[in-house]
């Protein structure tokens, strides 16, 4: 299961997800971010300190969704990352598409 909270903060989008980033949710998180790009939203920091499992699905939206900010000169910044994540990133090679901070303070 998947909790996704949104907060406007400065420039940025920020999307604080708890729980697990799945094939059984990783179409909500799509959904939920591609309405956001859709209204205008450019920078968006995804705070992962709270989930604590990503699937090939979850990273698929992810990658998607950077995807669609970038020809409007937006990204997306990844934050929290537990020591567990951060091993899927690296191994995936997706420590190299993204910036990755601490925090979500960091992001901003």
């Amino acid at each position: 299961m998947l909790s996704i909270n949104t907060e406007k903060k400065a420039t940025s989008l920020v999307l604080t997800l708890s729980g697990r980033i799945d094939a059984s949710c990783a179409k909500d998180l799509e959904t939920e971010c591609l309405e956001w790009i859709e209204k205008g939203e450019k920078q968006m920091v995804m705070d992962l300190s709270q989930v604590n499992f990503i699937s090939s699905a979850g990273l698929r939206v992810i990658l998607l969704v950077a995807k669609r900010l970038e020809p409007n000169g937006g990204r997306v910044k990844l934050a929290g990352l537990n020591a567990t994540l951060m091993d899927v990133f690296e191994i995936s090679g997706f420590s190299k598409l993204f910036i990755i901070v601490p925090s979500v303070q960091d992001a901003l």
